[in-house]
């Protein structure tokens, strides 16, 4: 069996990992680098051709984006995941199957549970002909909305696991204090304050988080972000049940397009990269401020931004730092890991083999 890293190992983006064996070859996730000159993964034809299935771990586009890519390869595999994860992402070039309502492929051993990330994201244990694998997908142990079940007591002989953050030497709650520390004199000068989000995952954490420290601040969304909320705060499968709560007590007004008189307000598309979008944002740092809180492509509107000085960045986390990656490690035995979703890991070896080779 062979283990190749086609995409975000010692780097930040296109996250595609392929599991080849004698009688199943299957993908976990396949994402697109935005802003790369080859944003794909590493796949050839014929690898793509032989694929029975793709595991996705979530729907963030890092994850899926290059789906549509890996149709027009030949490929023809079926897609598993969540069924929120698949209504996510919508109509694709494949046939799904449900993660939750469906056995595991035959001749393939297959666990799971709740990755904390977004709602529908997941780790993945796999057993195939002898030998064990680990995914951890976008992983925290930490986040205040999205339920987790804690990787604990896993074994495998392979363990791919996230750590987004690297070096970074905050723990989560350092990082969300420096967020609410970043936005907090516009907040005192009771000026708007623009949080571009994506569409699924931080935006309802970074809700609360102000929420319940400036309890007084109306707060605004746009369309999505406010159906997303509302979905959210009845979730009894994803969400925690304290966050459901709070979600279901907190009222967010619509977001037109001029920023308000003051509020915190929620846009979904992170990178700004419509024309509207970026008009928007443009508007609110005249007005008071953009706060970016996670990755921003190369290229992207949001990158513009902030080129300009015209944007702030404030973490807001959703991953691991290489630190709670090795505390990861060390709650299971995984005989060999390979950090990904990070450049500060470099990739010394792209194809592993484990067993015999098929």
């Amino acid at each position: 069996m062979r283990v190749t890293f086609a995409g975000g190992v010692g780097e930040h983006g296109r996250n595609c990992f392929l599991v080849e064996g004698e009688t199943l070859s299957f993908l976990v996730d396949c994402g697109r680098m935005a802003g790369a000159q080859d944003p794909y993964p590493a796949l050839t034809a014929a690898q793509a051709r032989g694929l029975d299935f793709v595991f996705l771990t979530h729907s963030h586009a890092d994850h899926t984006g290059a789906l549509a890519w890996l149709a027009g390869l030949g490929c023809s595999a079926t897609v598993v995941a969540t069924s929120a994860t698949l209504s996510q992402v919508g109509r694709l070039p494949f046939p799904t199957v449900c993660l939750e309502n469906n056995p595991p492929p035959a001749g393939l051993e297959l666990g799971w549970g709740r990755a904390g990330h977004c709602a529908g994201s997941v780790w993945y244990a796999f057993g195939l002909e002898g030998e064990r694998l680990f995914f951890s997908g976008d992983y925290t142990e930490h986040s205040p909305v999205y339920a987790v079940d804690p990787v604990r007591g896993q074994a495998a002989r392979l363990a791919v696991l996230d750590s987004a953050y690297g070096p970074d030497p905050r723990s989560d709650g350092a990082m969300r204090q420096d967020f609410l520390d970043a936005v907090s004199p516009w907040a005192s000068a009771g000026q708007p304050v623009l949080f571009p989000v994506p569409k699924y995952g931080r935006g309802q954490e970074m809700l609360l988080l102000l929420h319940a420290r400036w309890p007084q601040t109306p707060l605004y969304g746009d369309a999505h972000f406010c159906k997303q909320t509302q979905v959210l705060a009845t979730d009894q499968t994803w969400v925690r049940p304290e966050a459901r709560a709070a979600l279901h007590e907190v009222s967010v007004l619509s977001l037109g397009t001029t920023p308000p008189a003051h509020g915190f307000c929620f846009l979904s598309g992170p990178q700004l990269r419509t024309p509207a979008a970026l008009a928007l944002a443009e508007a609110f740092a005249k007005a008071g401020g953009v706060v970016l809180t996670g990755a921003v492509d190369p290229g992207s509107g949001a990158a513009r931004l902030a080129g300009q000085g015209l944007a702030r960045f404030a973490r807001v986390p959703v991953h691991c730092t290489d630190r709670e990656r090795q505390a990861l490690a060390e709650h299971n035995a995984f005989q060999q890991v390979v950090p990904y979703h990070t450049a500060d890991h470099p990739c010394p070896q792209r194809t592993i083999c484990l067993g015999t080779e098929p």
